[in-house]
This record gives C-alpha cells, structure tokens and sequence, in this order.
C-alpha cells in the first residue's frame, strides 16, 4: 500500500500536476533539493584523502587490467561443437 509519505533523502511525494509542468521528465534532480554538508578539514586530511583515494583507485585499475585478461583467455578456451 502506497501511503505517499517522503523520506529523507529516498523519496519525494510530487503530483501529476509536478511532472506536467516539468514536461513529464522523471529525473529525480528536479524533484529533490540537493543537500550538501560541508565538514572543515585541513590541507593534510584533504591531501591523506586524496592520497587514498588514488591508491584504491590504482588498486581498482590493476584489478581490471586483470579481469580483463582472465576474460579474454576464457573467451579464447570456448569452442563450437
């Protein structure tokens, strides 16, 4: 049962009359406000962060390029009987 009732940060309740006027689009933008928290942090956190991010982001790379390989070794291995 749909009680229509928002959630914070999930959903929005909006009318027919709502998607009318913005030309029947769907796109959750232009139904939700945006939030954005802002949290201090110093040169140093920001740089760690950054830092981090690059590392796991590398990690994610390598892991792809091996993947990739692992898939086309497969692909080669099948055969038509």
């Amino acid at each position: 049962m749909n009680k229509k009732i928002p959630e914070d940060d999930f959903s929005v309740v909006i009318s027919a009359d709502d998607i009318r006027n913005k030309n029947y689009s769907f796109s959750a933008g232009q139904y939700f406000e945006v939030k954005i928290e802002y949290v201090d942090i110093t040169a140093a956190q920001f740089a760690s962060k950054m830092n981090e991010y690059q590392t796991n982001l590398q990690n994610y790379f390598t892991e792809g390029k091996q993947l990739e390989k692992q898939i086309l070794e497969q692909l080669k291995s099948l055969r038509y009987e």
